[in-house]
């Protein structure tokens, strides 16, 4: 077999039923191949031979047989070679099938047109002249046998494999009749019309040719011929069980005709040697079938427990998948909570800025104005109330900024038990008489790490939140609940018994400004405020509550240790704690954006006989330190351009270790704290406070005051 032939077949036997080819049978079949096409190229040279050189026995073998026709010969080679060339020299291939269409169109033709072979006879006295033996003729099961040949070569050039296979069967039936009648001496086999003039080994050579072709195809039914699984092996098996018969029917014969044994006992013997076959393959395939059942069961009750296996993996996937979907859901969701509460952050800690700076402004003019006054003056009674709508301004900036985390908190060690009972006094009035109000304490002093009066603010929002919740009344509690020796943490729980919060509300309940009271009942900054302490100061605030149960707000503290300190940023200076004492004047820079906030500044100080150079910006308060030498500088910290800090630095270059108050209402002002010698006063403040903290300022030689300051 050609080397294609081979790997065409490796390729198709792997079709569902064929499975792989055995290589070493498909080499033997090619072997044979090449023989049995070698043979019958030696019968036709034969032949020709024998027309050449005036042998009567090469084209006839016998006496009585028919001879083979000069065409019939020429034929046979040219098919043969287009077997052998088919892979190897395209145009000779087709060469050889043209010649050989020719022939059998011609011959066919001479059949039908005369009724005999015509050609033949002028084809021999034309190509051997000389020769006596008698002609040969082609008969039409020849002609027929040679075209069935030449288009099986051409289906199998084309790739057409079945189509070529069906061809050969088809040569392979009708040379068989024709080399059975000569075998079992039946002349009417092969002096019939069609068959009266094929030669005996004419019919030999066409049935090897048919055989050679088959032996070459190795697809279609004859990939299961050389398949090297099961199938293959059974029917070759069967194959050579059928080769069998026609051997034992000429034997059968041959004992007839020899008078060896009877007719009846040889139809006996043809029975008997078909029936025994039979009934054993019969028999082997029912095994086999059965075989093959228990196989597929077997395989079905796999495929079974695989698929069970499978579908429960799957199920198991898909579960995971959508526990790790809905994790990624709630993360991102957590995750889109804190970026909105970061930006209502920065937003409110700048409308926090603002609202300090016009707060200042307000102060800062009616404390001036409430000094001018005489004390029995009418408009004191005014200025008070205004006094008083300033400070609830002062305290709703302090919650902005709790919540937007930019606040800086006097964060120290705090005694839990103390606070909460300092909390008592205010929850009580903030509560009313219908609510009643427990409290259970830790039965030793816990320390937390926090701002007190911030914490202190905290609580009480709660409790005015629960007292919104209790129209009727109801009860209100704080306990100190779990101390988490691993998490360092220590938990604070604020129950009331009032009408609850929706899932939904309770998500959203932390946000500034979401409230669901009623317009003018409440600004939605008091759980904002809350929230915002426990992340500040290092820990976390959790909100638990449904429908008509009640809430249970649980504010997670870190630990701190007894008594121990814990101050972030620098302290800032608090009234009454240094005696102010009168001042010489000195000469000082006050740098701020807002012209209000400045000019309240800076009337004060002039007030108190103190030289004052305003700027508005960073570059006019560098000018103004390059010219004039200046005690204390008070400046703010958020500047268009530039901010205090970095101006505190670039002043020291200008004036070594000049004294810095920072005033500002931007509370994130975490970079003043590696600024030497200054003092931070939050937005809006009491002029007196600036006084102090000047005094303090000034008096830095003193060890004292300036451990104290700093």
């Amino acid at each position: 077999m050609p080397p294609a032939d081979v790997k065409t077949a490796a390729f198709l036997a792997q079709k569902p039923g064929h499975g792989m080819p055995d290589q070493a049978l498909l080499r033997r079949f090619e072997i044979a191949s090449i023989w049995l096409c070698s043979a019958a190229i030696v019968v036709g040279l034969l032949a020709l031979m024998g027309y050449l050189l005036d042998v009567s026995g090469l084209i006839r073998l016998g006496a009585g047989l028919q001879g083979m026709s000069p065409l019939t010969a020429i034929g046979l080679i040219c098919v043969a070679s287009a077997n052998l060339l088919v892979h190897k020299s395209k145009w000779l291939m087709w060469s050889c099938l043209v010649v050989t269409f020719t022939i059998t169109t011609v011959v066919l033709m001479s059949h039908v047109l005369i009724g005999r072979d015509v050609v033949s006879p002028s084809t021999a006295a034309l190509l051997f002249p000389q020769r006596s033996a008698p002609v040969g003729l082609t008969s039409i099961a020849t002609a027929t046998c040679l075209t069935l040949l030449a288009l099986s070569q051409t289906m199998r050039a084309i790739g057409k494999h079945n189509i070529s296979e069906w061809l050969a069967a088809a040569t392979l039936v009708i040379a068989g009749l024709g080399t059975l009648g000569y075998v079992y001496g039946v002349k009417d086999l092969y002096s019939l019309y069609p068959f009266n003039t094929m030669a005996l080994h004419t019919a030999l050579a066409l049935l090897c040719l048919a055989g050679a072709t088959l032996l070459t195809q190795s697809r279609g039914w004859m990939a299961i011929v050389v398949s090297a699984r099961r199938p293959g092996s059974v029917t070759r098996r069967q194959l050579t069980l059928t080769a069998m018969l026609p051997v034992t029917g000429w034997l059968l014969i041959y004992a007839v005709n020899t008078q060896l044994i009877g007719a009846a006992t040889a139809i006996a013997l043809v029975v008997v040697l078909m029936f025994l076959p039979l009934v054993a393959l019969i028999i082997r395939d029912g095994v086999i079938l059965a075989r093959l059942d228990d196989e597929q069961r077997i395989n079905q009750r796999l495929e079974g427990d695989i698929r069970a296996a499978l579908e429960l993996e799957l199920h198991e996937k898909r579960q995971a998948l959508q526990n790790e979907t809905q994790q990624r859901r709630n993360a991102e969701d957590a995750m889109y909570r804190a970026q909105r509460l970061e930006a209502i952050g920065q937003l409110t800690g700048g409308i926090a800025h603002d609202f300090n700076n016009l707060l200042m402004a307000v102060s800062g003019n009616l404390e001036f104005v409430q000094r001018k006054l005489p004390a029995d003056s009418p408009a004191l009674k005014n200025l008070s109330r205004a006094a008083q709508a300033t400070e609830k301004g002062i305290r709703l900036t302090a919650q902005l900024l709790a919540f937007s985390r930019t606040q800086r908190l006097d964060v120290r060690a705090v005694g839990l038990n103390e606070i909460i009972k300092a909390s008592k006094e205010l929850l009580g009035n903030a509560l009313g008489p219908r609510i009643d109000v427990e409290i259970t304490l830790a039965d030793e002093e816990i320390w937390i790490q926090t701002d007190p009066l911030q914490f202190e603010l905290a609580i009480v929002n709660l409790a005015l939140n629960a007292r919104d919740a209790m129209p009727d009344g109801g009860k209100f509690s704080i306990s100190v609940g779990n101390v988490s020796q691993v998490e360092s943490t220590v938990e604070v729980v604020v129950t009331d018994t009032g009408i609850g919060m929706t899932p939904e509300v309770a998500g959203k309940a932390g946000e500034p400004f979401f409230t669901t009271k009623e317009h003018g009942k409440g600004s939605g900054l008091g759980l904002a405020q809350a929230y915002g302490l426990c992340r500040q100061s290092g820990g976390d605030l959790r909100i638990i509550s449904a429908v008509g149960r009640g809430t249970t707000v649980v504010l997670s503290m870190p630990k701190a240790e007894a008594g121990a300190a814990q101050p972030v940023g620098a302290d800032e200076p608090q009234p009454g704690s240094a005696m102010a004492v009168p001042l010489p004047g000195q000469a000082i820079l006050v740098v701020d954006d807002d012209d209000n906030v400045r000019s309240v500044i800076t009337e004060s100080l002039k007030s108190h006989g103190h030289t004052v150079y305003e700027a508005a910006n960073a570059a006019a308060a560098l000018t103004i330190l390059e010219s004039h030498s200046c005690a204390i500088a008070v400046m703010d910290f958020l500047m268009p351009g530039m901010n205090g800090a970095d101006l505190a630095r670039k002043a020291r270059t200008i004036q070594r270790e000049l004294p810095i108050i920072f005033v500002s209402g931007f509370s994130d002002t975490l970079a003043l704290d590696s600024i030497f010698n200054a003092v931070v006063l939050r937005k809006p403040f009491e002029l007196e406070r600036l006084h102090e903290a000047i005094g303090k300022l000034i008096k830095l030689d003193e060890p004292s005051v300036r451990s104290e300051l700093l």
